[in-house]
């Protein structure tokens, strides 16, 4: 995301036509009218970046502001999540929340109007935005409460609490959960033929740990069977039928086979790791937590390899340059990496990275970790040591 937007800001801005084209909205069609008034700060571009149209959609755009106006046309079809970004001209690569507006939208004639600062708007015209901020109104509070919490985990860290870091992590994970069945699970049973039905079954969805159960992935996979065919062939949607098909991949079952050539050449396949115990390190060169997770799992390697444990990365790189570039100078040479392929993605659900996967001698998949950080690390080094025989 990051590199994107430096991207974003760096190019030479698109001139969007619909600037003084003033035809009637097509179906499906998001027609953004943007005003800014008495900013302290000229204004002369505005950026968007939008995710949830049909298909995966997303993309971005830019718009000169003439006039102290600006609009934009885009063909979603469904809701869509939209975030605004005015470029300062004093600072052009500096990002803050007061140049940026962040909405939910469905298809209609959306109105934006900017006053004394480009984050300071008022948006009308669409009711999934009202919804949106009825939606953020209500988990308010429990977003103080988690900063609160997050700080407070953040500084038992730097103490090195170890205590205190296990009790604000289950703090925040109770306090996300509550939020999530209070605030989106509440709004789904209620509002079934809401424009932001999508969004939130999304927002609901995401937040699922590891360790959902059963009746919580049964919850979703019946919301998102009601869902309209539009919403679920949208961004949101996919993104949701992905979440549910990552807990197709459980502890218990066989693992898939894995055949591909690693980053030496040499033929990759689980068949010929029977009697060790092997551990799948999905990620990527592009994915921060995923390399920031290597010096621990050099660590499990160093310790744990003499006694039967192998390691196989698999990489969802599409940059061939960037992902052995990636090897050599994170130093995960010491074991196998390959790209990732199609046989893999679909047998083994990989839609979020970082993903671990635990697989005994005998080809069962003993342990599975989304995410990355310490709780993992140990959760893995607690299961490896707990059946490897030294």
């Amino acid at each position: 995301m990051l590199k994107f937007l430096v991207f974003l800001f760096t190019i030479t801005p698109i001139v969007t036509l619909s600037q003084t084209n003033v035809k009637k909205r097509k179906p499906g069609e998001l027609f953004i009218q943007g005003s800014v008034n008495h900013l302290k700060e000229p204004v002369y571009f505005v950026y968007i970046i939008y995710f949830g149209g049909n298909n995966e959609g997303s993309g971005s755009d830019s718009a000169r502001v003439i006039g102290n106006k600006y609009s934009f046309r885009i063909q979603t079809g469904v809701t869509a999540q939209i975030t605004l970004y005015a470029k300062n001209p004093r600072i052009p690569d500096n990002v803050k929340n007061k140049y940026m507006i962040t909405a939910v939208v469905e298809p209609a004639t959306v109105v934006i109007s900017s006053t004394d600062s480009f984050s300071n708007a008022t948006i009308s015209g669409s009711q999934a935005y009202t919804e949106y901020k009825l939606l953020n109104t209500r988990a308010e509070p429990y977003y103080r409460e988690l900063s609160s919490l997050f700080r407070g985990l953040l500084k038992s860290k730097e103490t090195g609490d170890k205590e205190a870091i296990v009790r604000f992590q289950k703090q925040i994970d109770s306090t996300s959960k509550k939020m999530n069945n209070d605030i989106y699970y509440e709004y789904l049973k209620t509002k079934s033929l809401s424009f932001l039905q999508n969004y939130a079954l999304y927002s609901y969805a995401r937040s699922l740990k590891n360790n959902a159960s059963d009746d919580d992935i049964k919850k979703v996979e019946l919301m998102y069977s009601k869902l309209s065919r539009n919403d679920q062939d949208s961004y949101f949607g996919i993104q949701t039928k992905k979440k549910i098909d990552s807990y197709k991949i459980k502890v218990g079952m066989m693992a898939p086979e894995i055949v591909q050539r690693d980053n030496l050449g040499n033929m990759i396949s689980l068949t010929t790791k029977k009697n060790k115990y092997v551990l799948l390190d999905f990620w990527a060169s592009w994915c921060g937590p995923c390399r920031a997770d290597f010096p621990r799992v050099k660590e499990l390697y160093k310790e744990y390899n003499k006694y039967g444990l192998d390691i196989i990365g698999i990489s969802k790189d599409t940059d061939t340059t960037a992902y052995l570039k990636t090897i050599e100078d994170d130093g995960i040479n010491l074991w196998p990496n390959a790209l990732i392929n199609e046989q893999i993605t679909k047998s083994y659900f990989v839609y979020e990275i970082p993903m671990k996967i635990l697989i005994d001698p005998k080809g069962v998949i003993i342990g599975k970790w989304l995410g990355s950080g310490e709780e993992n690390y140990n959760s893995i080094k607690s299961m490896i040591e707990n059946n490897i025989k030294r």
